[in-house]
């Protein structure tokens, strides 16, 4: 986490401890709880949506098939462990994998990267006011850009040929190291949490 997103993190966290009741009475080791907890939160930075056909009957479809919507130069060792992510869960659900041309419905996943911005305050101390006490804080806006990934997945019904369910996945992307093991437990659970939203 580079320094700016270090500073936004810092005053999330100070910001929710003076919500506790009774935060000036806290002990270190129970500030020091609080903080991590706040902070594993803080950096659960995955949203999801969804969208679905209301009048859709999702019980009566039990095959399926997972197709890749990629594009040119789509990273597909990524889109691999997307696609397994996603035959797990639904083979868990107690649908049944078949060839494309037979399923009742298919699941396209597309990945998509966007490069954007945000802009936050940030608070400086101005120093001490009169008399040797008080002082003033100073706003300043700073600007962070940072990589955005998204995950769609959409059942599309081959007969209907519409989408009947769309769910969507977003978060920050860092330049981490990941060992491939890591990358697959993450792709695994940002899956899991698109899926868990599946009305089934």
């Amino acid at each position: 986490m580079d320094y700016t997103k270090r500073k936004v993190m810092i005053c999330i966290i100070v910001t929710n401890l003076k919500k506790i009741p009774n935060y000036g009475d806290l002990n270190m080791r129970q500030l020091v709880a609080i903080m991590v907890v706040l902070f594993l939160s803080a950096c659960s930075t995955v949203q999801v949506d969804v969208d679905y056909d209301t009048s859709y009957d999702f019980t009566g479809e039990t095959k399926y098939s997972v197709v890749s919507g990629k594009t040119h130069g789509e990273d597909t060792l990524i889109g691999d462990r997307v696609k397994k992510a996603i035959k797990r869960d639904l083979d868990a659900k107690g649908y049944k994998s078949v060839d494309k041309d037979a399923a009742d419905l298919l699941f396209v996943y597309h990945l998509k990267v966007k490069n954007k911005s945000d802009v936050y305050m940030d608070y400086q101390s101005m120093g001490f006011g009169a008399f040797g006490f008080g002082g003033g804080m100073i706003a300043t806006p700073q600007t962070y850009n940072y990589t955005e990934g998204r995950l769609i997945i959409d059942a599309f019904d081959p007969i209907m040929q519409k989408i009947v369910w769309r769910g969507i996945a977003s978060d920050q992307l860092t330049q981490s190291s990941s060992t491939p093991q890591e990358k697959t437990e993450y792709i695994n659970g940002v899956v899991a949490k698109i899926m868990n939203k599946f009305p089934h």
